[in-house]
């Protein structure tokens, strides 16, 4: 449960800007700028998985109509 504050600012950023904000943010709370680094990455793989899954299951409900 370490940084849970600052991995909540980190998750909610949206753009490069607020994303280096709340690295800022982040440091300032004490998190390493290392651990700052693997969550991010983290969170970006989430996301591109998420996408990932969106795609495919509008691939898969595509073909079902054909």
């Amino acid at each position: 449960m370490a940084h849970e504050h600052a991995k909540l600012l980190l998750e909610q950023a949206k753009n490069f800007g607020q994303r280096a904000e709340a690295v800022r943010q982040a440091m300032g709370m004490g998190m390493p700028l290392s651990e700052i680094e693997q969550y991010l990455d983290w969170l970006d793989q989430r996301k591109l998985h998420s996408i990932r899954f969106d795609e495919e299951q509008s691939d898969d409900s595509s073909a079902e109509d054909a």
